[in-house]
C-alpha cells in the first residue's frame, strides 16, 4: 500500500468515527429537566394523615367486595349466638334432608326442611323456593344454593 492510499484509509476511518459519534449522540433524546415547585403543605401532617384514613375508610365501606348491598348487615354478630339458626325474621340456615331420588334423567328429589314448603317437597333442577335453588338434581344428590350458602345434600351410608 502506498503512502497515498494509507492516508485516505486514515481519513476515510476518521471521518467515519466523528460521523458515528455524531449520531451516537444525537440517538438518545435529550431530556431536559424541570423544576416543580412544591408549595407548603396547608395542614399539619397529623391532620393529613387522619383526613386520608377517612377518606380511605369511606371508599373500602362503599366498595366493599364482601356485601353486595354495600350497607352493614340488619342482624348483629354475636360469638355466644354463632351456632344459633334463628334470628327476628326466622331461621337463617335450615336443616335440609335428601328423603329420596325418584325417576331417571331428569332426576327429581323429595327433600325436607325447606323454609315455607312441606315435608316432602319435590325438587327439579332449576326450582327456587323463596331464596333457594336447586341447581342440580343427579342420581345420589342434590345441590341446594342459598344467598350465602351452598348444600350438597346425599343419602347416609349406613356405619
Amino acid at each position: 500500500m502506498s503512502l497515498r492510499s494509507s492516508a485516505i484509509v486514515a481519513v476515510s476511518f476518521t471521518a467515519l468515527i466523528v460521523v458515528g459519534a455524531i449520531r451516537w449522540r444525537e440517538a438518545v433524546p435529550r431530556v431536559g429537566h424541570q423544576s416543580i415547585p412544591i408549595g407548603l403543605l396547608k395542614e399539619s401532617p397529623g391532620e393529613l394523615v387522619e383526613t386520608t384514613l377517612i377518606e380511605v375508610e369511606e371508599r373500602i365501606v362503599s366498595n366493599d367486595p364482601f356485601r353486595l348491598s354495600n350497607s352493614p348487615s340488619s342482624i348483629r354478630y354475636s360469638p355466644s349466638s354463632d351456632n344459633v339458626g334463628f334470628s327476628a325474621s326466622g331461621p337463617l340456615r335450615p336443616n335440609l334432608t335428601l328423603k329420596a331420588i325418584v325417576g331417571g334423567p331428569p332426576w327429581q328429589a323429595i327433600v325436607d326442611g325447606i323454609p315455607g314448603q312441606q315435608q316432602g317437597t319435590l325438587v327439579r333442577a332449576g326450582s327456587a323456593f323463596d331464596k333457594l335453588i336447586a341447581r342440580a338434581v343427579t342420581r345420589d344428590s342434590v345441590i341446594i344454593q342459598g344467598p350465602d350458602t351452598t348444600w350438597v345434600l346425599s343419602f347416609r351410608r349406613p356405619e
